[in-house]
């Protein structure tokens, strides 16, 4: 039995309070020593007293007061403050003693016996108070901490106890809750208490609940599992024995403030399963006369190893039927059609996804035999039931069809058959999972709006692979409208949407026409990528190729818009790299996406941005360019390196979409830019600047030679040290 903890009573707590006012006192003449005493006495009376005014029930409160001012006497103060803590920290003025004063409050914590700290109290006095006075100060605030929350004073001490309604009990457990309550109820009439109850933990919550009890009328108390004194039992696995409970500072008293209830004394014994295991405790409150003896402790230990035999054989019971309720739920959700069937071939529980593959109710199906449920028309199942009845293993029945009689129709499925067997192989049944092939049909109904059809069925061979990651060449297409904000001010929220809708479901196309994969829309940008799921000699030739016609097509919907409504025209910029990519599902548990990252996604969309730069319609870097046929009609724009990558590109202007622009003036001032652009990237300002200018000359809307005008002008002016060709 785990013992008493020991509180100093009031008795005590006086005498220190009387030698303390003494020590205040002038005793230098003995003639007045006698005179000084009894004064002192008298004063502090009523502290001496509180042992029995506490016995004869002298409210918390009253006793709080009695001693604070005891308190104020001994230290010969003038006044102190009680101020007691709220849920939020917060302090609250509970009480003054004493006359009001001016002088500067000392202030001592109120801390419980268990080190708790639940308030200030300050003491005015008008001399200096000593190490002798805080101390004693410290003492008289432990004993008014325990009184507040004995009086109610801290409700928010009480958060962790929680009185609730009971849940009613399904027939199955009654029973056994019919014989726990009548082993608490022998429990309180042996040991003669006036309350009691079984509380068992909850793993789930680490909390204690009552599973039986007597005074709670009819509701359930829920306690932390280390709480109080029953939390303390189950915690130890002790049997605890308090005879004064409200001076055991690991009693609770928030479930009296919620019952209205006052605990005298309390006897607490752990309830052990067969194997050892902590279930619960059993406690009894209020012995009729007097306090639990040893007696009611062996008597309480030994009804407590019945509740632990009775929970035993419920738990067993219950065990077997959450068993049989978690096989029937996880059966009921599966996607899959599942039905089971008896040794005469009789339905015996079927689950919502065959209800919707057959067309069928459950009251239609279950007991009914399974021939009728089928029909004539789907014999072949009796057959597959016979096969796997004699050779007592599975049957796997791929891509057959169900005819449905009542709705004249044919359903798609894979079909299993499977034995049902006990613990010795004797058969007790079958049963039967349908896998509708028509939700895969659907899902690639819905697959086929994000991904191509290339890439579904590379999913559906290979989803481990596919999804969890692969590395390898691919052309990579960024596109971007220009001026998309002006654009999206002129045609409103309704306009803008519909542009883009319109925009691209016309891209989509020319991209899926070339084998390109659409892998995202962000805004009004369009990622796409060629190469996947399966490299080719032609991605970045069909990349390319797709790139011009984008352009082309944007000219036939730009013409289609002016005509209906006089819109302005679309404007793009096409940006494509060609590299390694890592292909995969990518994202959070929550939401994933198939996209392709790596240096050359990366490389592409910063590509797209320079066609701002450079006016260019499209640009295709030095990889890409390598797999297109030589007499590709380019231009080498810059070598450049991009943000984020080390390595330089040289970056080529696409020109094949235009093949009527490519005149031999043309064609002279390509020649010309790129003589330019050798000189530039040598460091040859001057020599740039006149091959730049007249270049310019020929093809005077050329804006990358302007640009790199710009530039010569600048560097032949401040030339950049260590010059390496490259434009950052």
């Amino acid at each position: 039995m785990d013992g008493e903890v020991q509180i100093p009573g009031y008795t005590a707590l006086a005498e220190r309070l009387l030698a303390h006012c003494l020590v205040q006192a002038n005793l230098s003449d003995a003639s007045k020593a006698p005179d000084a005493f009894a004064g002192a006495f008298r004063r502090l009376a009523s502290v001496f007293a509180l042992d029995h005014a506490a016995a004869a029930g002298e409210p918390p409160r009253a006793i709080m007061s009695t001693l604070a001012a005891g308190l104020v006497e001994a230290t010969a103060g003038s006044s102190c403050r009680l101020l007691l803590k709220s849920a939020s920290d917060s302090l609250s003025l509970l009480e003054e003693i004493g006359l009001a004063s001016t002088a500067m409050p000392v202030a001592v914590p109120l801390t419980r016996f268990d080190g708790e700290t639940v308030g200030v109290l300050e003491l005015l006095c008008s001399r200096a108070l000593g190490a002798a006075d805080l101390e004693l100060a410290a003492e008289v605030g432990s004993h008014i901490a325990e009184l507040a929350v004995t009086a109610g004073l801290l409700p928010w001490l009480s958060s962790g106890v929680r009185l609730e309604d009971r849940p009613s009990l399904d027939e199955d457990t009654q029973a056994g809750a019919k014989m726990l309550a009548r082993i608490l109820a022998t429990a309180l009439e042996i040991v003669g208490a006036d309350r009691g109850w079984m509380l068992l933990h909850d793993s789930s919550t680490d909390e204690l609940f009552t599973s039986q009890a007597e005074g709670l009328g009819g509701r359930e108390l829920r306690v932390g599992a280390q709480d109080g004194i029953a939390g303390a039992t189950f915690r130890t696995g002790e049997q605890i024995n308090i005879a004064q409970a409200y001076q055991d500072p690991r009693f609770n008293p928030a479930i009296d403030f919620q019952l209205g209830y006052r605990t005298r004394n309390i006897l607490c014994t752990p309830i052990f399963a067969s194997d050892g295991r902590k279930l619960g405790v059993l406690q009894v409150v209020n012995k009729g006369h007097g306090t639990f003896d040893s007696a009611d402790e062996a008597h309480l230990r030994a009804l407590a190893a019945q509740m632990g035999v009775t929970l035993d054989y419920t738990g067993l019971f219950e065990q077997v039927l959450r068993m049989k309720s978690h096989n029937e739920s996880m059966l009921r959700s599966l996607t899959n059609g599942v039905l089971t069937l008896d040794m005469r071939g009789e339905v015996t529980f079927v689950n919502q996804a065959a209800l919707d593959i057959l067309r069928r109710s459950e009251d239609e199906l279950v007991g009914v035999p399974v021939m009728k449920v089928f029909g004539e028309m789907n014999a072949w199942i009796l057959e597959a039931i016979d096969e796997v009845a004699n050779g007592r293993s599975e049957k796997n029945l791929p891509n057959n069809e169900f005819y449905i009689e009542s709705l004249g129709e044919w359903v798609s499925a894979n079909t299993t058959l499977l034995p049902l067997l006990d613990s010795k192989r004797n058969p007790l049944g079958f049963m039967l999972v349908i896998e509708s092939l028509e939700r895969e049909r659907e899902w690639r109904r819905t697959m086929s709006r994000y991904l191509s059809n290339e890439i579904i069925d590379q999913l559906m061979q290979d989803s481990d692979g596919m999804l969890g990651g692969v590395a390898q060449p691919a052309t990579t297409l960024f596109s971007d409208i220009r001026g998309f904000t002006t654009l999206a001010e002129q045609l409103g929220a309704a306009g803008t949407v519909s542009m883009l809708n319109e925009y691209f479901s016309y891209m989509e196309d020319v991209v899926t026409n070339r084998s390109g994969v659409i892998d995202k829309y962000v805004g009004d940008a369009i990622m796409a990528v060629f190469g996947l799921p399966h490299a080719g000699e032609n991605d970045a030739r069909n990349a390319v190729a797709a790139a011009g016609e984008m352009l082309q097509v944007l000219e036939l919907l730009n013409r289609r818009r002016a005509e209906a409504t006089g819109a302005a025209p679309i404007r793009i910029g096409v940006g494509l790299a060609t590299g390694m990519v890592i292909a995969g599902n990518i994202g959070s548990p929550k939401r994933m996406d198939f996209t392709v990252i790596g240096d050359a996604v990366n490389l592409a969309s910063r590509i797209e941005s320079m066609t701002k730069n450079y006016g260019a319609e499209i640009l295709i870097c030095e990889h890409t360019r390598a797999h297109l046929a030589e007499d590709a009609k380019l231009r080498r724009v810059d070598v450049v390196r991009v943000r984020g990558q080390t390595r330089p590109t040289s970056v080529f202007e696409v020109h094949d979409h235009r093949p009527d622009c490519w005149t031999s003036r043309f064609e002279e001032a390509i020649a010309v830019y790129e003589a330019g652009l050798d000189a530039y990237i040598t460091g040859q300002w001057a020599e740039a600047l006149k091959r730049f200018q007249a270049s310019l000359a020929l093809r005077e809307d050329d804006k990358a030679a302007k640009l790199m005008i710009e530039r010569c002008r600048h560097f032949h002016l401040d030339p950049p040290a260590n010059w390496d060709g490259v434009s950052g």
